[in-house]
């Protein structure tokens, strides 16, 4: 009986080596596969941030263009402010260091706007629209759009609207 209780117990050590590697092997799989969804996590992070930033001056400049339009109202209600997307101010005059009529204001402001829009959104553009057309309009809406994609194989355009009453 002696001689045969050393020798189970040597059986059960060899049919049981090897087991605790596989097991740190497990460990390590399951490992990088959490280390790999926190590296996602991360940046998708990067990314909604980055988009929260550019709507932020989304909405700053469009709060921008409508203040500009109520200090210039009388030409805003004409409809000397509204725009399209495509459109390019060109030579604008020179306001902040002499004095401006109301329509090379509306030049100036259409200008700096359109320039912002391009420097501060990845192309950045931006329109002025009368909600009702034909008369002293007093709604606009201000749209601006930016490409929201990090690729450059696809555009994908994010657009923000504002409607308010000048």
């Amino acid at each position: 009986m002696s001689m045969t209780a050393p020798h189970r117990l040597i059986d059960k050590q060899k049919s049981q080596s090897g087991f605790t590697l596989l097991e740190v092997l497990i460990a390590l799989v399951i490992l990088s596969v959490g280390l790999l969804g926190l590296a996602k996590m991360q940046l998708n992070s990067i990314k909604f941030t980055n988009s929260a930033l550019l709507r932020s001056q989304a909405v700053f400049l469009a709060y921008d263009i409508f203040e500009r339009m109520r200090a210039n109202r009388t030409m805003a209600v004409n409809g000397a402010y509204n725009t399209a997307f495509d459109t390019v101010v060109s030579s604008p005059p020179d306001c902040v260091s002499s004095t401006c009529s109301t329509a090379q204001m509306v030049t100036f402001d259409l200008a700096q706007w359109k320039s912002d829009l391009a420097a501060l959104l990845p192309s950045g553009g931006g329109e002025i629209t009368p909600i009702v057309a034909g008369g002293m309009e007093k709604l606009f809406t201000i749209s601006i759009r930016w490409d929201d994609e990090r690729k450059n194989t696809v555009t994908a355009y994010k657009t923000f609207s504002l409607r308010s009453e000048i």
